[in-house]
C-alpha cells in the first residue's frame, strides 16, 4: 500500500486573483487559529476521539499529497494502448474488474458508483466503497471524526456528505436538536454540500447551525464566530457580497472584543473581509484590511516567516490592481524567497507565487520573464497534480496569453485550448476560476483574429461568472480582469485587443442593468 508523505499544511485558495490564480492568483485563504473550545465535557466526542474543531472553526484546505510518481500505475490495466484504472476498496479489497459477459450492466454501474476517493491517500489506499466507509464510521461511533486514519486529512465530497448525514441523525438521537454537537454536525454537512456545488443548501445548514450556537451560547459569543465566517463565505459564493461583508464585520467585532484589536486570531477575519471589499470594489478598504493583517502576522510570527506569505501575495494583488506594478513585484519576490527557503525550490507551495510574479512581470512589459516563470509554475503543478487537473487551468490560460503577446500563435492557441478543456470538464464546478480562464482565453482568440470563437468563449465566461459570483460581483471581476489584460496587451502594442475586451465589458454591464431594470418593473 502506498501511503502519502506528510506535507506542511497547505493554504487553500480563497478568491482574489481576483480569480483563482489571477493577475494575481486567488487571495490565499489561510489556516485560522483554533477558537477557544467548548468545555471538555460538552465537546467530548460521542463514543470516540474527536478530530478537532468542526470545519467552520478552521478554514479548510484542499488535501494534497506527495508528488506523483512516473511510470506505470500499479492499480491500472492495459486496454489497447491506454491504461484503465482499476479501483480497489481499501477495506474489503473488492475491485471493479468485472467479467462484462457474466455481470449485468446495472450491477457494474451500481458498484462503480459506490467507489469514492475521499482523501489524498494514493495507490491501493486511494479508493473505498462508500458503503464500507459508512460501516467503518458507524463502528467507530465517533460522530465528529471525519478524518482519514492514514493521511489524517478530512474526508471530502460525497463521502463527507454521507458521514455527516449519519452524524446529524445520531447526534439528534443522543443530544437533541439544540445541542452544540448538532451545530458541529450541521457545519460538516454544510461543508460537504459546498464542496459538491450546492451553495444554497450549504447556506441553509449553516444558518441552522448558527441558530443552534447562538441559542446555546448567546448572540455575540466568541464560539459563534466560526459559524458566522462560514456563513459569510456561503453568501459570497451565492453572489450576496454585501451580506458576506456584514457577517464578517460581526465576526471581526466579536473577535476584537474578546481577543483584542491586534490579536493573531483576528488576522484571518481581516483577510476574508478584505476579500469581500475586493468583490465590492472597495480597493482602499481592501488594502487597509490586508496591511493590518500583515502587520499582525509579522508582529506575531516575525518578518520573513512563512505564515506571512499569504498576506504578502494578497497585498501584491491590490497594488497591481491599483497600477503600482513595482510595489506588487517587490512583495511577490519577498514572498517567493520566503517560500523557497521554507519549502524548497520547486515545491508546489511556490507555484501560486510564481504564477502571480509572472503576471506582474507581464503587466510591466517583460513578456519573456512572464513566460519563464509560468513554465516553472506549470512544471511544478503538473508534477504534483497531474497533466489534467483543475489547478493547472489558470496557469495554462496565462501561458496562452504570454505566448500570444510574444507572437507565438501556435503555442497560444494550444495552451488556451488545453486550459478551456481542463476548466470545463464534466467534473468541474461553476466557479470564478472558470470564468476568468475563459475570459483570458477569449482575449487570446481576439488577438489571433478568431472573433467568432472569441465572442463565444467570452459569452461562456460571462455566464460562468454570473452563476458563480452574481451580477454585481461579475461586473467587478470583469473590470479588474480587463484592466490587467489591457496592461499586458498595451505593453506589446496591441491596444485593439484591450479595446475589444472593454467593448465586451460594456455590453455585459448594459445587459446587467437591463436585467436589473426589468426586475424592478416586475416588482
Amino acid at each position: 500500500a502506498t501511503v502519502p508523505l506528510p506535507l506542511p499544511a497547505r493554504r487553500p485558495f480563497c478568491a482574489m486573483d481576483h480569480s483563482a490564480e489571477g493577475a494575481c492568483e486567488p487571495m490565499r485563504a489561510e489556516w485560522q487559529l483554533p477558537l477557544p473550545r467548548l468545555p471538555e465535557a460538552m465537546l467530548r466526542p460521542l463514543g470516540g476521539a474527536c478530530c478537532g474543531p468542526p470545519p467552520c472553526a478552521a478554514e479548510h484546505t484542499p488535501c494534497s499529497d506527495s508528488a506523483r510518481c512516473e511510470g506505470t500505475p500499479t492499480d491500472s490495466t492495459r486496454s489497447g494502448d491506454s491504461f484503465r484504472e482499476i479501483r480497489v476498496c481499501r477495506f474489503c479489497l473488492d475491485s471493479e474488474d468485472f467479467d462484462m459477459d457474466s455481470v449485468c450492466s446495472g450491477c457494474v454501474e451500481d458498484a462503480a458508483n459506490d467507489f469514492v476517493q475521499p482523501c489524498p491517500c494514493r495507490g491501493s489506499l486511494k479508493y473505498v466503497h462508500l458503503s464500507c466507509l459508512v460501516q467503518h464510521f458507524e463502528a467507530q461511533g465517533s460522530w465528529h471524526n471525519f478524518r482519514c486514519p492514514t493521511c489524517k486529512q478530512p474526508y471530502e465530497g460525497r463521502a463527507l456528505r454521507e458521514l455527516a448525514q449519519i452524524s446529524r441523525a445520531r447526534v439528534l438521537q443522543l443530544h437533541g436538536p439544540t445541542s452544540p454537537h448538532m451545530a458541529h454536525s450541521l457545519c460538516y454537512l454544510a461543508q460537504a454540500h459546498a464542496q459538491l456545488g450546492d451553495a444554497r443548501k450549504s447556506k441553509e445548514l449553516l444558518e441552522e447551525g448558527l441558530a443552534v450556537s447562538e441559542g446555546h451560547f448567546g448572540e455575540g459569543h466568541v464560539a459563534t464566530t466560526a459559524a458566522l465566517a462560514e456563513l459569510a463565505s456561503a453568501h459570497g459564493k451565492m453572489g450576496d457580497v454585501q451580506k458576506q461583508r456584514e457577517l464578517l464585520e460581526r465576526c471581526l467585532q466579536i473577535k476584537e472584543q474578546h481577543f483584542g484589536l491586534d490579536h493573531i486570531n483576528t488576522a484571518v477575519t481581516l483577510n476574508n473581509l478584505a476579500t469581500a471589499h475586493s468583490e465590492l470594489g472597495n480597493v482602499e478598504e481592501e488594502r487597509a484590511m490586508l496591511e493590518r493583517s500583515l502587520e499582525i502576522k509579522e508582529k506575531h510570527y516575525g518578518k520573513g516567516h512563512v505564515a506571512t506569505t499569504a498576506a504578502l501575495v494578497n497585498l501584491a494583488g491590490v497594488y497591481s490592481g491599483l497600477g503600482d506594478i513595482s510595489r506588487g513585484l517587490q512583495l511577490l519576490e519577498v514572498s517567493l524567497d520566503i517560500e523557497e527557503r521554507h519549502f524548497g525550490v520547486g515545491h508546489v507551495e511556490t507555484a501560486i507565487t510564481l504564477n502571480n510574479l509572472a503576471l506582474a512581470h507581464g503587466e510591466g512589459g517583460d513578456i519573456p520573464k512572464m513566460q519563464e516563470l509560468l513554465l516553472r509554475s506549470l512544471r511544478i503543478k503538473e508534477g504534483h497534480f497531474g497533466a489534467e487537473h483543475q489547478e493547472l487551468c489558470l496557469t495554462l490560460a496565462n501561458l496562452g496569453l504570454a505566448c500570444a503577446a510574444a507572437g507565438e500563435l501556435v503555442g497560444a492557441r494550444d495552451y488556451c485550448e488545453r486550459a478551456v478543456r481542463v476548466c470545463c470538464g464534466p467534473e468541474s464546478a461553476w466557479s470564478r476560476r472558470r470564468g476568468v480562464v475563459l475570459l483570458r482565453a477569449a482575449s487570446v482568440y481576439f488577438a489571433l483574429g478568431d472573433d467568432t470563437l472569441a465572442a463565444d468563449v467570452a459569452d461562456r465566461s460571462l455566464a460562468a461568472l454570473e452563476r458563480a459570483v452574481g451580477r454585481r460581483a461579475c461586473d467587478h471581476v470583469l473590470g479588474l480582469e480587463s484592466a490587467r489584460m489591457a496592461r499586458i496587451w498595451a505593453s506589446v502594442r496591441r491596444p485593439e485587443v484591450a479595446q475589444r475586451l472593454q467593448e465586451f465589458r460594456a455590453a455585459a454591464a448594459a445587459s446587467h442593468q437591463w436585467a436589473a431594470d426589468m426586475q424592478v418593473c416586475s416588482v
